[in-house]
């Protein structure tokens, strides 16, 4: 039972910090003001490599849990 809210809150974590990203980049493309956009464009690209390094941690766990497969 726990395993599966687990799951649930991971994948709303995603969607959210998937919106965020996006909302980012959003305001890094249309901000008229060179340092917003820039400081924005570092937070993104932050963020970006952050949750592209927990997919791959979890795929690595999932991988070293289930070595058959």
């Amino acid at each position: 039972m726990e395993g599966n809210k687990v799951k649930k809150q991971l994948i709303m974590g995603f969607i959210l910090f998937g919106v965020l990203l996006i909302s980012g980049s959003i305001q890094v493309i249309f901000s008229p003001f060179n340092f917003v956009r820039s400081v924005s464009l570092f937070v993104v690209i932050g963020s970006s490599l952050s949750l592209g390094a927990f997919i791959r941690e979890l795929f690595i766990i999932k991988r070293t849990i289930k070595p058959n497969q």
